[in-house]
């Protein structure tokens, strides 16, 4: 990304757009004044618009005319843009890095369609904490595995029930079939703090306890997002490459391509048989604790899963 940051600002800064990669149903990703911008044809109609925020610009309804139509891939026509403004600062490479992961994503898989909600999830990822906590990376790891791991040995893709309401989801996988709470830990102690009215709100809840082992034969957690994008059959979605893109900004970018992990196992209790509390008082409210789960008894991953079609 470094040097893709030195392409873009050594291009002419003359107004003028230059193409950096042509993306499919005719967007394509475009260096302009030292910035990159995403284009994206205004089939959906949308009025003229121009809004701007501290790292993106959009601008819709705009005409854009080739600078030489006889060998140009984009027609003179109406456009929806929206560009990243790399501003000189530390978050520049892993802006740019989102950036076009997302763009790509949303030309592959919405066609171009939805833009300003588009630039709307686009404005609320751009907008959040940096936060570099090496327990946000091993919750990562550990949310990621569950998903390649259910698919490898089930053939369930649970990708698109992961965080549906972003980072502040209630639960961390809400599917038609159970809810998950998913409880990272490098530990085998499987003490975790818990959120009363989060985790025994319904009897469809688990919580799954997966473990890992920071171990230098692993995988890094670049490693393990590239297989799941890459994979041919699960894990296709705009959501779910969103919902990595936002989780990443919360892991440290040198631990994110340097911590090694192993899955060691993955242990699910049904929530009701670990509720430690026959009643809560009504005058309770926001309980939490950690509960070593340990002494309870486990159940099978099978047992919740539907029957596979795959």
């Amino acid at each position: 990304m470094i040097d893709l940051i030195n392409k873009i600002k050594n291009t002419p800064q003359d107004n003028t757009l230059y193409l950096i990669e042509k993306l499919p149903s005719g967007t394509g990703l475009f260096a302009t004044n030292g910035n990159v911008l995403y284009l994206v044809p205004n089939q959906e109609q949308c009025a003229s618009l121009s809004i701007k925020t501290e790292f993106l610009h959009l601008e819709t309804n705009i005409f854009v005319t080739a600078f030489n139509s006889s060998v140009s891939s984009y027609a003179n026509g109406y456009y929806n843009s929206v560009e990243l403004l790399l501003v000189n600062s530390s978050e520049s490479v892993a802006n740019l890095s989102a950036f076009v992961n997302l763009c790509l994503a949303h030309a592959s898989y919405m066609k171009g369609e939805e833009f300003i909600s588009f630039f709307d999830s686009l404005v609320s990822l751009f907008q959040l904490p940096r936060e570099q906590h090496y327990k946000n990376l091993v919750g990562l790891m550990g949310e990621l595995l569950l998903i390649e791991h259910i698919y490898n040995n089930y053939g369930q893709d649970i990708s698109t029930y992961w965080h549906t309401d972003g980072s502040s989801s209630r639960m961390d996988f809400v599917c038609p079939f159970a809810n998950f709470e998913v409880k990272s830990t490098v530990s085998n102690s499987l003490r975790f703090t818990i959120k009363h009215n989060q985790l025994f709100s319904s009897d469809n809840n688990y919580l799954v306890a997966v473990v890992l082992e920071d171990n230098n034969t692993g995988r890094t957690l670049e490693e393990l997002i590239a297989n799941l994008l890459n994979a041919p059959k699960h894990c296709k979605s705009l959501s779910f490459s969103m919902n990595v893109e936002k989780e990443k900004r919360r892991i440290s970018p040198a631990e994110y391509n340097s911590k090694r992990f192993l899955l060691k196992r993955i242990i699910v209790y049904r929530a009701n048989d670990i509720n430690p509390f026959d009643r809560i008082p009504d005058c309770v409210e926001g309980l939490t604790y950690v509960l070593d789960v340990l002494p309870f008894k486990s159940i099978s991953l099978s047992s919740i899963l539907p029957v596979s079609d795959k």
